[in-house]
């Protein structure tokens, strides 16, 4: 199971609302393979992530994007690269 972690800022940011609409859309598309996790910036669990700017996506304690908006390919194709990984590692 890979888990996807969505980190967004306290305060209203576009870009981390569109940043979590598209990470919960492609989870969607994988029921099975994906673990979807909201966080709010500040919560104990992010410190796990270290200094970063939000909106974050990070796929497992890998972070692909900080600080700018995503686009829904590219993160799908994050998605599929580390699903591929995991797949290979367990067989």
């Amino acid at each position: 199971m890979l888990k996807v972690s969505v980190i967004k800022s306290k305060t209203k940011c576009a870009s981390c609302a569109d940043t979590e609409k598209i990470c919960k859309e492609i989870a969607e598309k994988y029921p099975n393979d994906i673990e979807i996790k909201i966080l709010i910036d500040g919560e104990p669990e992010t410190a796990d992530f270290g200094l970063y700017s939000t909106p974050v996506v990070a796929l497992g304690y890998k972070i692909y994007s900080m600080g700018k908006p995503v686009i829904k390919e590219k993160v799908e194709t994050w998605v599929k690269k580390e699903l591929a990984l995991l797949e290979k590692a367990g067989s």
